[in-house]
């Protein structure tokens, strides 16, 4: 049996939240518009997903412990610089930003989230 070709198959994405109530509930929406969600409850374990299984895109929180979105980010873009990235943040979005979240492949959305914004962005970010 050969394997499907790789863009047949769903879309990987990986969410990296230690609300793991909002980590979850996001994981459920995104499974059921088509992508293959990664769900970790902090930045050390998504490290681990990511080495073995690489996320097309990653939905990340800010601060959370063992490992914060920011130096996740930093990790994760030292391997691929190009890496779409959309970070949520229950503080000011702007503190997000001057923060190290910046760039063309990074989206930065005020917590509590609109799931439909999440998914155009997602949508738009691995197009």
């Amino acid at each position: 049996m050969s394997a499907e070709p790789a863009d047949l198959l769903p879309i990987h994405l990986l969410i990296v939240d230690d609300e793991a109530i909002s980590a979850l509930a996001l994981e459920r929406f995104l499974g059921r518009k088509g992508f293959r969600v990664s769900v970790a409850g902090d930045g050390e374990k998504a490290l681990a997903i990511q080495e073995r299984d690489p996320a097309r895109l990653v939905v990340t929180d800010v601060r959370m412990p063992r490992c914060s979105g920011g130096e996740l980010v930093q990790r994760l873009r030292r391997e691929d610089p190009s890496l779409p990235v959309i970070v949520m943040t229950g503080y000011m979005a702007a503190d997000a930003e001057t923060a190290g979240f910046t760039g063309p492949n990074t989206v930065v959305l005020q917590k509590p989230l609109d799931v439909e914004e999440l998914l155009a962005h997602i949508r738009r970010l691995v197009a």
